[in-house]
Protein backbone atom coordinates (compact mmCIF):
# COMPACT_ATOMS: atom_id res chain seq x y z
CA UNK A 1 0.00 0.00 0.00
CA UNK A 2 1.16 3.33 -1.00
CA UNK A 3 1.92 5.66 1.74
CA UNK A 4 -0.27 8.98 0.80
CA UNK A 5 -3.06 6.56 -0.03
CA UNK A 6 -5.95 4.99 2.27
CA UNK A 7 -7.58 2.42 3.00
CA UNK A 8 -10.42 3.68 1.16
CA UNK A 9 -8.07 3.97 -2.48
CA UNK A 10 -6.33 1.31 -1.97
CA UNK A 11 -9.32 -1.03 -2.51
CA UNK A 12 -10.50 0.54 -5.88
CA UNK A 13 -8.58 -1.62 -8.29
CA UNK A 14 -9.28 -4.24 -6.73
CA UNK A 15 -13.37 -3.58 -6.84
CA UNK A 16 -12.91 -2.06 -10.46
CA UNK A 17 -11.96 -5.37 -11.64
CA UNK A 18 -14.56 -6.88 -10.10
CA UNK A 19 -17.41 -5.06 -11.34
CA UNK A 20 -15.58 -5.89 -15.16
CA UNK A 21 -15.51 -9.65 -14.05
CA UNK A 22 -19.17 -9.53 -12.97
CA UNK A 23 -20.27 -7.11 -16.26
CA UNK A 24 -18.18 -9.51 -18.40
CA UNK A 25 -19.87 -12.56 -16.99
CA UNK A 26 -23.57 -10.77 -17.35
CA UNK A 27 -23.30 -10.46 -20.80
CA UNK A 28 -21.89 -13.62 -21.63
CA UNK A 29 -25.19 -15.52 -19.56
CA UNK A 30 -27.06 -12.93 -21.41
CA UNK A 31 -26.04 -14.17 -24.74
CA UNK A 32 -26.10 -17.71 -23.78
CA UNK A 33 -30.03 -17.04 -22.68
CA UNK A 34 -30.95 -14.75 -25.86
CA UNK A 35 -29.51 -17.10 -28.30
CA UNK A 36 -32.86 -19.37 -28.53
CA UNK A 37 -34.86 -16.44 -29.13
CA UNK A 38 -32.89 -16.51 -32.62
CA UNK A 39 -32.93 -19.83 -33.02
CA UNK A 40 -35.90 -21.14 -35.64
CA UNK A 41 -36.51 -17.76 -36.86
CA UNK A 42 -36.89 -19.23 -40.60
CA UNK A 43 -39.60 -21.30 -38.75
CA UNK A 44 -41.81 -18.54 -36.95
CA UNK A 45 -42.17 -16.53 -39.94
CA UNK A 46 -43.01 -19.38 -42.30
CA UNK A 47 -45.94 -19.99 -39.03
CA UNK A 48 -46.89 -16.17 -39.81
CA UNK A 49 -47.28 -16.82 -43.38
CA UNK A 50 -43.92 -14.41 -43.98
CA UNK A 51 -40.30 -14.32 -44.84
CA UNK A 52 -37.50 -14.24 -42.58
CA UNK A 53 -35.64 -10.93 -42.96
CA UNK A 54 -32.74 -11.71 -40.86
CA UNK A 55 -29.59 -11.16 -43.30
CA UNK A 56 -28.09 -14.05 -42.86
CA UNK A 57 -31.10 -15.93 -43.51
CA UNK A 58 -32.08 -13.74 -46.43
CA UNK A 59 -28.34 -14.26 -47.99
CA UNK A 60 -28.42 -18.13 -47.42
CA UNK A 61 -31.84 -18.26 -48.96
CA UNK A 62 -30.18 -16.38 -52.42
CA UNK A 63 -27.96 -19.33 -52.54
CA UNK A 64 -30.34 -21.88 -52.22
CA UNK A 65 -29.39 -22.93 -48.55
CA UNK A 66 -30.80 -23.13 -45.36
CA UNK A 67 -28.76 -19.97 -42.49
CA UNK A 68 -26.41 -22.80 -40.55
CA UNK A 69 -26.51 -19.64 -37.88
CA UNK A 70 -30.19 -19.70 -37.21
CA UNK A 71 -31.29 -23.40 -38.38
CA UNK A 72 -28.44 -25.48 -37.37
CA UNK A 73 -28.07 -29.15 -38.84
CA UNK A 74 -29.09 -31.44 -36.43
CA UNK A 75 -25.94 -33.61 -34.80
CA UNK A 76 -25.76 -37.33 -35.37
CA UNK A 77 -28.29 -39.28 -33.38
CA UNK A 78 -30.71 -36.21 -32.65
CA UNK A 79 -33.94 -35.64 -34.22
CA UNK A 80 -35.43 -32.20 -35.49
Amino acid sequence: MHACLGPAEANKPELTMKLIKSLVVGMFAFALIATPAFAGCCDDAKKEGKECTHKCCVEAKKEGKACEKCSPKPKEGEKK
